[in-house]
């Protein structure tokens, strides 16, 4: 019987079921050890076989319920892969779509610009060249603002406007400037109201000046 004691509870109630032993809930293992062994069926070789068949087929499940498990663990785990990887995509898809939607606005402003700055006047066509000799440097500048302002060209623009219009020594003064200040038309105007010796408040007077003038025409 001692053999017997050495089994699981659950596969000595198996047994018992496969010799038509009948036990109840309340049976303890020794219980149903007894009841076997008291069988009229009971044959200590026959029961050693049932009992290893029980075992084998106790393990063969266990095994068959834990490959069961690995199966849809590693099912589940690709399927996560799977949807990671899709959202990863879909991601990039939409980065790219907003790359190059980005692109194509960039483009398609500096292609605006271009084509602004393509179309717009320039003050070449509006206005005679700076003369030293015969024009004044404060009523050029008044106008040339004026004209600008007219043809909508921005302030940021100034700059390489008045140049092509200056003669080569005034041009090469500005030219001469640091970038940042050759840029910047106030810094400009302040340099060739100094060649000519003029200060910003005379300027400022004569500009105002020149706007009360009615019915004037310029002249070289």
């Amino acid at each position: 019987m001692a053999f017997l004691a050495k089994h699981r509870k659950e596969e000595l109630i198996a047994l018992a079921d496969d010799m038509g032993i009948e036990i109840s809930t309340n049976d303890k293992k020794i219980d149903i050890c007894k009841m076997v062994k008291d069988s009229p069926d009971f044959e200590e070789e026959f029961v050693r076989g049932c009992l290893e068949e029980i075992v084998r087929q106790r393990e063969e499940l266990k095994a068959q319920a834990q490959a069961e498990a690995a199966e849809l663990k590693a099912q589940a785990e690709a399927a996560e892969l799977k949807r990671i990887e899709s959202l990863r995509q879909e991601r990039e898809f939409e980065l790219e779509k907003m790359r190059i939607s980005n692109a194509a606005e960039v483009n398609s402003v500096a292609s605006t610009r271009s084509e602004n700055s393509k179309n717009r006047l320039s003050l070449k066509n509006l206005m005679q060249k700076f003369d030293t000799q015969v024009s004044d440097i404060s009523m050029y500048l008044a106008l040339f603002e004026r004209q600008a302002r007219t043809a909508g060209i921005e302030e940021t623009e100034w700059v390489p406007q008045l140049i092509s219009l200056l003669p080569l020594d005034l041009a090469q003064i500005i030219i001469k400037e640091p970038e940042e200040k050759m840029q910047d038309y106030l810094n400009v105007k302040e340099v060739l109201l100094d060649r000519f010796k003029m200060k910003p408040e005379t300027f400022r007077i004569k500009f105002t000046q020149h706007q009360k003038k009615t019915g004037a025409l310029w002249r070289e």
